[in-house]
């Protein structure tokens, strides 16, 4: 019986069925959960993880499913997100051959998430392009984190409308312990996303490669701790009796006739499925297995077999059937193996040459002068040969793409390579790829070509050659920052520092600066501060100019503000201004200057909001390095020295004066208007706020409009305008500054937003969800001074819904941190300490406890002492302190707290355009104080009915409580009805916690549905 032509495959699947079940219900389950599934299939190589999930992905393609696809290369690691582009690429390949109408849906809908960021997906998925055709606007430039952290976000939102509109949707990635650090970010992105519905992600990985301290492994421990269920399937070997099946299948004959072939087979390859069909298949090409009619059994013809093969080593074994091959087909299998497990038809026609080889033996790294005609023919002919290997099942065609069918056939082709050759191959290869490019392909090949001839560093021996290479990684590595991929992007970068040696500086100056400056921006987008420094250290002491140093610095102060050290961040800052020739007082020491200098330029703004609507746009680049590195400090000084702030925001606008203006003009005149606010100048707070955003939309430039809405709403427009519009502002200006990358700024205003939340009666549970999904990007994108500031607000929400005994309990962590504001260790960060005393106040105040809430009252005239801005909360701090000086005022008898009731009442007085029920509930509170209870109750209904009609529910409980107190002060058995309502309305809030306190304080007996 002949086998010889026998050809195995894995069409079908043995020993799976409970694998086959467990996946298929976990991918169905995707149509009824909300958040995504994640699914891990795992197991050694050729264990048969991808033919499983391909095997089940079939049936469900009939069912309504979405596949999108992708499989990472071990020789392709420092290329960026292979896997994922080419996945969602074939995505829309399949979209775009699905008709009119699904081209239009997916249009629309993908334009209408992202807005005018479509234009940043095009960069990367040049198929989407192809759907959205001339609709995208081409992206805003903007700085390399900010870039990284806007694809991000509209890749985000891509996926959930691919998602919506494609229920339910699979994304697997095969090989996942190759995949680059940036591909491991972003599929945490997508997992850990709530707001993606009908998806599930899975992924195959050999366990046996990954352990904890693998990129991988530190990946799926950071999904863990974000409570996002992981299902693992472990794929095993097969049993005996599987591949007896296997064996009766494909020969078919009766399993009994099979079992001793099976035997053989079982003890030479442990069941493993990969080594099954490569041993039978090479068993069956070398004509060993034949069937005794004498034995009535499979017999393996050569009796040395057993020295002969060793299956599980599975790349000598494919080796031995390459060499099988003709020699052009080994060839070219060899040559692909050098450039991964899969490679474009163009981008192999780009070194599919016969002439390497020759090189490589020769040691000249030249083409042979060929006519092109000649080239053309000799690849062509190299074509037909690889193909053949196509027809024989060792690679796969898909489209324009091959790909090895298995990794060890590429390990085996690769091996077939004598290793002292193996560098030279890799340079001749990259060299052919980038000298054979079109200008048009460079940019597609740019990573293949560099990351080829890396290979080769050590080999370079002419100073032309190192710096030809090392100009390439700088052009590889602004390649990768453009695609966000500043892991990869720092290598390439370093790859050509590394490359030009010691005497860089000397002999490659102006190259050795760029290649600098770009691996500190690159290692300050991946969080490597600590490489940020040295580099840094670096240019500026080899720089031969101040000029040349600019760059540097500028990176270095983001670096240090990142990681709070704003101290350091601004003292650099004052030191570059002062070289840049933009000298600001000494030391600032001179207060009375800066404020009559602030004052003179307040005057010129009086009673105008169009002053710079016909200012020429800003051109002197001095002026431009100026206002960018002015505008860079802004935000410590907001937090740390307000008298230097002045400075800033007036020298900014006296360069805008001369200079014409530009968006950091915008964001000056919000710093502007925020600083006359603090300094009770609030009409000419008001206007330049309404210049700053008119300027802003004259500009057009959305990258500063987050900046502006976070200063001019936070300031004198909370009290003009509705606070519900207001917060509508914020949420705006975060999804804003999320598409624009400016991270920092959107969860500003993320932050305000959930603040004003807060301060409006917005529903607790509502609340709480959403500072859970800020807070874990504040944690994502490594934002720790907002996370610190969000610290107090998400603890008094929790507080309000948990807590129903005594707050300020050393267990409470809001009140543990108000200790150290006590104890002084915050009061350097006055600003943030006084925004975290509102917050205790607020709690001290809603559970009683007044002794504490007089501790956080006198600590604020600490904090605020000679502050330019003072913390009022959109009015909620001066309400809440009057209240509070009220309750202190009645507990103690002293004549002080009345007088602060009455100037903080005087204060919240001036929000009255949007808190009128503020004022209502203040007046009637103080008017008991003062000893005039007529009308009180009438007063207080007036109150309540006004917190209901302006939506502030806390508000209208809090004055049902204290209704209910001065009833029960007075004997009137209205004191339980008022109690009563506080309680639902309470409850109604989300502050469960209050609610239950309130109860047990005044044994209430309420329906607690």
């Amino acid at each position: 019986m002949s086998v010889a032509h026998q050809r195995f495959s894995a069409s079908k699947l043995y020993g799976r069925d409970s694998h086959v079940k467990e996946l298929t219900d976990i991918c169905r389950r995707t149509r009824s959960v909300s958040s995504p599934e994640v699914v891990l299939v795992i197991g050694c190589s050729g264990s048969g993880k991808t033919s499983l999930v391909r095997a089940v992905m079939t049936p469900l393609l009939g069912d309504g499913f979405t596949f999108i696809s992708g499989k990472f290369d071990q020789l392709q690691h420092a290329q960026p997100l292979t896997a994922i582009i080419s996945a969602f690429d074939r995505y829309f390949d399949e979209v775009s051959g699905s008709g009119a109408e699904c081209i239009d849906v997916t249009k629309n809908a993908i334009l209408e998430a992202t807005g005018d960021c479509c234009g940043v997906l095009t960069d990367f998925f040049p198929s989407l392009g192809q759907i959205v055709g001339s609709h995208c606007v081409i992206p805003a430039q903007i700085g390399p984190k900010e870039a990284q952290h806007r694809f991000e976000y509209v890749f985000r939102l891509m996926v959930r409308t691919i998602a919506k509109l494609s229920k339910p949707v699979v994304f697997f990635l095969d090989d996942l312990q190759w995949a680059d650090a940036y591909s491991l970010h972003l599929i945490t992105t997508l997992v850990t996303d709530k707001e993606i519905q009908n998806f599930t992600f899975i992924g195959c990985f050999r366990d046996d490669e990954v352990d904890d301290t693998h990129p991988l492994g530190s990946t799926l421990y950071e999904i863990r701790t974000r409570s996002v269920a992981i299902t693992k399937i472990k794929v095993n070997n097969i049993i005996k009796k599987d591949i007896n099946a296997l064996i009766s299948d494909t020969f078919h004959l009766s399993d009994s006739f099979t079992a001793s072939l099976t035997d053989i087979v079982h003890q030479k390859t442990n069941g493993n499925i990969f080594c099954i069909l490569q041993f039978l298949q090479s068993l069956c090409d070398g004509g060993l297995l034949q069937w005794s009619s004498v034995s009535n059994s499979w017999e393996v013809k050569n009796s040395s077999i057993e020295a002969e093969f060793s299956p599980h080593d599975k790349v000598r074994i494919l080796a031995r059937r390459i060499l099988h091959l003709p020699e052009k087909t080994q060839y070219a299998l060899k040559l692909m193996s050098c450039v991964g497990a899969s490679c474009l038809e163009s981008t192999l026609m780009l070194f599919l040459d016969e002439n390497i080889a020759i090189n490589v033996k020769k040691k000249e790294m030249t083409n042979i002068d060929d006519k092109p005609s000649q080239i053309r023919k000799q690849r062509n002919d190299l074509l037909l040969f690889f193909k053949f290997a196509v027809h024989e099942g060792l690679i796969k065609e898909e489209g324009a793409n091959y790909r090895f069918s298995h990794d060890h056939i590429q390990f085996a082709a690769y091996s077939l390579i004598p290793e002292d050759e193996k560098i030279l191959w890799h340079l001749q290869i990259g060299q052919n790829v980038w000298e054979n490019a079109s200008e048009r392909e460079k940019d597609k090949v740019i990573f293949i070509a560099v990351d080829q001839m890396n290979y080769a560093l050590g080999l370079l021996e002419s100073d032309g050659q190192k710096e030809n290479l090392a100009k390439l990684n700088l052009r590889a590595g602004e390649k990768a920052m453009s695609l966000s991929t500043f892991s990869s992007s720092a290598l390439y970068f370093d790859s050509g520092i590394q490359i030009l040696g010691k005497h860089q500086w000397e002999n490659n100056y102006e190259l050795s600066l760029h290649l600098h400056n770009y691996y500190a921006e690159a290692e300050y987008c991946n969080g490597n501060f600590s490489a940020v420094g040295q580099a840094a250290g670096v240019i500026l002491s080899k720089a031969e100019s101040p000029s040349h140093k600019v760059r540097a610095y500028f990176i270095l102060i983001k670096a240090l503000c990142a990681q709070n050290r704003l101290d350091e961040a601004l003292n650099i800052g004052i030191k570059v201004l002062t070289q840049l020739g933009k000298q600001p007082p000494s030391e600032f020491s001179d207060v009375p200057a800066i404020y009559a200098n602030f004052n003179k330029t307040a005057s010129i703004f009086k009673d105008t909001t169009d002053f710079f609507l016909n200012f020429k746009i800003m051109e002197d680049s001095d002026a431009l390095i100026a206002m960018n590195f002015l505008g860079e400090l802004l935000l410590p000084t907001y937090f740390l020295n307000q008298d230097i702030g002045l400075w800033l925001v007036d020298h900014m606008l006296q360069l805008s004066f001369v200079h014409g203006v530009n968006k950091d003009s915008a964001c000056a005149l919000a710093g502007f208007s925020t600083m006359l606010f603090g300094l009770g100048d609030l009409e000419g707070s008001k206007n330049v706020g309404l210049m700053a955003l008119r300027l802003q939309d004259e500009l057009d430039t959305q990258e500063s409009l987050p900046r502006v809405c976070f200063v001019v709403y936070s300031g004198m427009l909370s009290r003009t305008e509705p606070l519900k519009e207001v917060s509508e502002k914020f949420l705006h200006a975060y999804k804003v500054g999320m598409q624009t990358g400016d991270i920092q700024i959107a969860l500003f205003n993320a932050r305000l937003y959930c603040a004003m939340s807060f301060c409006s009666g917005g529903g607790l549970d509502e609340l709480g969800r959403d500072i859970q999904i800020f807070e874990k990007q504040m944690i994502e994108y490594k934002q720790e001074l907002n996370l610190k500031i969000s610290f107090p607000l998400k603890h008094a929400v929790l507080t309000l819904m948990t807590c129903s005994g005594n707050p300020s309990h050393e267990s409470n962590e809001l009140f543990k941190e108000s200790k150290n504001l006590l104890q002084g260790t915050l009061l350097k960060k006055r600003s943030y300490a006084s925004n975290y005393r509102f917050y205790c106040i607020c709690i001290a105040y809603i559970f009683c406890d007044y002794d504490f809430a007089r501790e956080m009252i006198e600590l604020r005239w600490i904090l605020e002492e000679n502050l330019c801005k003072l913390y009022d909360s959109f009015g909620a701090g001066h309400f809440y302190d009057c209240l509070s000086s009220v309750a202190l005022a009645r507990k103690t008898n002293e004549d002080k707290w009345k007088k602060y009731a009455l100037d903080y009442f005087e204060m919240t007085k001036s929000f009255a355009l949007n808190c009128q029920h503020r004022v209502l509930l203040l007046e009637t509170e103080i008017d008991i104080l003062m000893g005039n209870t007529d009308n009180a109750i009438m007063k207080y209904n007036k109150a309540i009915n006004a917190a209901a009609e302006y939506g502030f529910i806390h508000e209208q409980a809090i004055a049902n409580e204290r209704a209910g107190d001065f009833c029960l002060s007075k004997g009137d058995v209205r004191a339980s009805y008022y109690y009563g309502e506080a309680y639902i309305l309470y409850f109604q809030w989300g502050a469960r916690g209050k609610a239950a306190h309130l109860k047990k304080k005044h044994s209430l007996e309420v329906n607690e549905s």
